[in-house]
């Protein structure tokens, strides 16, 4: 049996005619692919369900410190082909989700999560582009603007006027959660940058859900925690969680109890702390179609609230 380390192309899956000749090995990097043949797509779950096409590519060891499932299966196309395999790591599991690195693809109908991750990783490279802000999050932050380009873009104007100048890189990855930017943190992408500054803008896919606000506001932290790890030398940006739905009810109140956690620790985490929710947000608490065309993504009218306030923190940091 030979070790697959699966790679940034994908390496890791079989075809049809051999998806069940691979296994689930743990060993002291983590869980690992292992197995006579080449692969093609593999996909991974860590919550305990049998993986669909919404789930992540194994790109790399899979670790689980605090213990937990592992699942996995080959995938030709968007079909499941073979039996599922499990690798149990000892130990409690995950107190908090948010904090366990892995790969998605939840959004694939817009995008493909793997080939934007080894797009970011081509233009992180010494000498291969100026990044002088760098911006992530979700689908909000990707689809705003910037380089790698997006199929779907709802700010371009707002980007130009006021991000643009900053020589920015957009890292946002539609449907990400903290423990998806953790995952991209800690293969690479930031790895070939110098920034100056980054601006930090995630968390309100966690609260669909999956993680309650102390779980989510704790995820946000760690993303804040790993940028200042790897990039001392840059300050950090960190945005309150947009307001989302047309009137306010549980939805956005969780929005709200996680924000007031991030501004509670803000100082310890980031450099500034910006919350846009009182220009997003009309005097009788409803959010217009005009500013955030689904009571989430910002028309382009909303990416100029958010362009403007990110310029002028910027500019006051002399950047």
């Amino acid at each position: 049996m030979r070790l697959l380390r699966l790679s940034s192309l994908c390496a890791a899956v079989l075809a049809s005619s051999l998806a069940s000749a691979f296994e689930l090995t743990l060993d002291a990097a983590g869980v690992v692919l292992t197995g006579s043949q080449p692969a093609e797509v593999v996909r991974y779950t860590l919550n305990g369900k049998d993986p669909d096409f919404s789930a992540g590519v194994c790109l790399a060891p899979i670790e689980l410190p605090e213990g937990g499932t592992v699942k996995a299966a080959a995938f030709e196309g968007n079909k499941r082909v073979g039996e599922v395999r499990t690798q149990v790591v000892p130990g409690p599991g995950p107190k908090n989700t948010a904090l366990v690195p892995l790969t998605q693809n939840r959004d694939w109908k817009s995008y493909d999560w793997v080939t934007r991750h080894d797009e970011i990783l081509a233009l992180n490279r010494p000498g291969a582009m100026r990044a002088d802000v760098v911006f992530l999050g979700d689908s909000i932050t990707h689809f705003w603007s910037g380089e790698p380009k997006a199929k779907r873009v709802a700010g371009k104007d707002s980007w130009e006027k006021w991000i643009a100048p900053h020589h920015p890189i957009n890292l946002g990855y539609g449907w990400d959660r903290t423990e998806n930017v953790l995952w991209r943190l800690r293969h690479g992408e930031i790895a070939g940058l110098k920034p100056k500054a980054f601006v930090v803008l995630i968390g309100t896919n966690n609260l669909s859900g999956f993680n309650p606000p102390a779980e989510t506001a704790e995820g946000v932290a760690e993303v804040c925690r790993e940028l200042r790890r790897q990039a001392p030398q840059a300050k950090i940006l960190l945005l309150a969680i947009l307001p989302r739905q047309a009137k306010p009810d549980a939805t956005r109140q969780r929005v709200t109890d996680t924000n007031k956690l991030l501004q509670g620790q803000a100082s310890q985490i980031a450099d500034a702390y910006l919350d846009l929710t009182d220009k997003l947000v009309e005097a009788d608490g409803s959010i217009l179609k005009e500013t955030m065309n689904d009571y989430l993504h910002p028309t382009n009218k909303g990416y100029e609230v958010m362009g403007a306030a990110i310029d002028a923190q910027l500019k006051a940091w002399s950047l």
